[in-house]
């Protein structure tokens, strides 16, 4: 080793993070991916189907964040390379930031109900044998649904019964339970509808859309603002937190061996944030503490999910809060320049790696579609949509044992082989490692789909057996090592993109340039929903086909089975064919990676030689 090379490599090593800022800033790191996960898993969810916000009302909402994320991620990026302070640029946001986004994680919850269930909320259907001949009443409702009106007429004769101190059952006027049972008949021949999945679907159209009282003029324009403002706000003070989080781990160390290692585990301790995709799940849980007060089933299923949103963000915020406490920015700047946005876009698609590693982001774009597909894959699949009935029958314990074997495996490879990541990269080229867990990675992602093709392809068990379980778990292993090191990998080259940024004129893009990270995975996310979206529509599984799906599942049917399994491969697809022509597409701008490892080398060295020189002259 040279003089030259031995001086450096002793600076390098002197400043560096200790281990208890690093500990410090993979807590908070923790703690801003729950928050995170509560948005994303929860909140859709919390306006479509607790405060019952309009579908077309939701989807306005997030598509427009998103065009939103693309111009406030490159203007906060901007922002934090702007800033000045005795701390730094990035340290100030983590020490302040996550008071503010514990609050505006709590306001989109805290927001008035659209709709309130009424006394047809709870409208049971009346059994076959108890239907008789249409007779013509003033009590009659009538529906359109698919093209095809329907009568619908109440055993008890009235709709105007109370409820009970529940919220969910009838009085008579002597207090006494009532079922408000109800006929249904085709309106053109007053004939009963005996399909029990086609009249199940039916009762639930009507309830819809007659069991609700939905709010109208001033009061539903406010729910609706408060949901579409309060998200966004969510959005734009959580990309002030997160574009600071990730971009001081290049401030954090001069050594590029720990920057690595602290990017690697920084990406792993973010799937530990995945608990927050638990809070859909366990907030029903609160709703007795209401009930016990009086509250309906529908207002207190709303005050449940507030209170829980309340909880897991208060805990979470105090651990986001141990990055600002913990970080120390290490490596400075002395350019004290100031660029404005559209300077700093021209610096962003200047930088040609930058620009490398941004298209092969977005062409990886399909790889989000294993989250978004996820939850729908378990429920059908695994558990057709009954989790409560599944566990309840024959062999629960085999096949909870063979679904562990699967997310072990998927798991294992998206946490677990990463963090060899750092050894790797000392030993290959790190554009060589991306460009080949591109490549190979985007192979078992097919073979996901051609081993459902053709191992037990509706037929009832499908390929929950021992050996399919086990074959999925290593394909699932095998695509999950090649998904969590390329986002490791894309963290580090980014450090890397900012070195050479300073080297090359004098400045550091931290903010600017892992603004783009941030930028890469929302705009990936809403690219895998409309994939997602237009193979759905092409099988039919949405709207109404997927309300019969549910009934049919109710009287017996079988998600593997149902509808030749056009569904459950449908679903297979999503996951396997997608991501896997993603991840091939992906290694294209970056086969010819403008930034090698022996040249990132060099640029580091005389950067570390010049903040020594420049501090030596102070």
């Amino acid at each position: 080793m040279s003089k030259k090379t031995a001086a450096a490599a002793n600076a390098i090593a002197h400043n560096t993070y200790t281990k208890k800022e690093l500990a410090g800033y993979l807590t908070g790191l923790a703690g801003q991916n729950i928050i995170y996960n509560i948005i994303a898993t929860g909140l859709a969810f919390y306006f479509q189907s607790v405060i019952f916000l309009p579908a077309i009302a939701c989807s306005l909402i997030f598509a427009l964040a998103r065009v939103w994320d693309a111009i406030n991620d490159p203007m906060m990026g901007t922002i934090v390379d702007r800033t000045r302070t005795k701390w730094g640029k990035c340290k100030p946001y983590l020490m302040f930031v996550p008071a503010v986004i514990l609050v505006t994680t709590i306001l989109p919850f805290i927001n008035g109900m659209y709709a309130e269930p009424n006394e047809l909320h709870e409208v049971k259907l009346a059994p076959q044998d108890a239907y008789v001949e249409y007779v013509e009443s003033d009590l009659t409702k009538e529906l359109e649904y698919d093209g095809v009106k329907y009568l619908f007429v109440p055993v008890r004769g009235t709709w105007e019964l109370e409820k009970g101190a529940n919220g969910k059952t009838l009085l008579d006027a002597d207090g006494n339970i009532v079922k408000n049972e109800v006929m249904i008949y085709t309106a053109d021949d007053k004939a009963p509808v005996t399909d029990d999945a086609l009249a199940e679907t039916i009762l639930q159209e009507f309830q819809s859309e007659l069991g609700f009282v939905k709010k109208t003029g001033s009061k539903a324009a406010i729910i609706i603002a408060w949901a579409a403002i309060s998200y966004v706000l969510w959005g734009m003070t959580y990309t002030v937190g997160d574009i600071p989080l990730w971009g001081v781990t290049s401030l954090m160390t001069e050594d590029q061996n720990d920057r690595a290692k602290a990017l690697t585990l920084a990406r792993a301790v973010a799937n530990v944030g995945m608990i927050g995709t638990l809070f859909t799940m366990i907030a029903p849980a609160f709703q007795g503490i209401f009930k016990a007060r009086g509250m309906d089933d529908a207002h207190s299923l709303r005050a449940a999910y507030i209170l829980l949103a309340v909880v897991m963000t208060l805990f979470a915020s105090i651990l986001f809060e141990f990055a600002g406490l913990s970080v120390k920015e290490r490596v400075s700047s002395k350019n004290e320049k100031t660029y404005t946005i559209r300077e700093n876009f021209k610096i962003m698609f200047g930088n040609k790696p930058f620009r490398q590693i941004l298209i092969s982001g977005i062409l990886r774009s399909p790889i989000q579609l294993l989250g978004i597909v996820a939850m729908t894959l378990i429920m059908y699949y695994f558990f057709n949509n009954d989790i409560g009935a599944t566990l309840s029958g024959d062999n629960v314990i085999g096949l909870l044992l063979k679904i562990a074997i699967l997310v072990v495996g998927l798991f294992g490879g998206m946490i677990g082989f990463p963090l060899f990541v750092p050894k790797l990269i000392q030993k290959f080229e790190k554009s060589k490692l991306y460009n080949f867990f591109t490549l190979v990675g985007a192979i078992p992602f097919a073979l996901i789909f051609v081993f459902y093709m053709l191992y037990h392809r509706g037929t009832a068990e499908g390929l929950v057996t021992w050996f399919g379980m086990i074959v999925m778990s290593i394909l699932f292993f095998m695509a999950g090592a090649s998904m969590g090191s390329l986002n490791v990998l894309q963290s580090v080259m980014i450090a890397d993109c900012v070195d050479y940024e300073e080297y090359n004129n004098g400045i550091r893009p931290d903010g600017v340039f892992f603004s783009g990270q941030s930028f890469i995975t929302k705009l990936s996310a809403g690219i895998a929903s409309l994939i997602s979206g237009a193979v759905y529509a092409v099988v039919g599984f949405s709207d109404k086909n997927i309300a019969l799906l549910n009934n049919a599942l109710i009287n017996g049917d079988n998600f593997k089975t149902y509808n030749d399994g056009k569904f459950a491969a449908a679903i297979f697809f999503l996951v396997a064919i997608p991501p896997a022509i993603g991840m091939a597409l992906a290694a294209i701008p970056t086969f010819k990676y403008a930034l090698s490892d022996k040249e990132h080398t060099r640029i580091l060295e005389e950067l570390v030689e010049k903040r020594a020189a420049d501090e030596k002259a102070e």
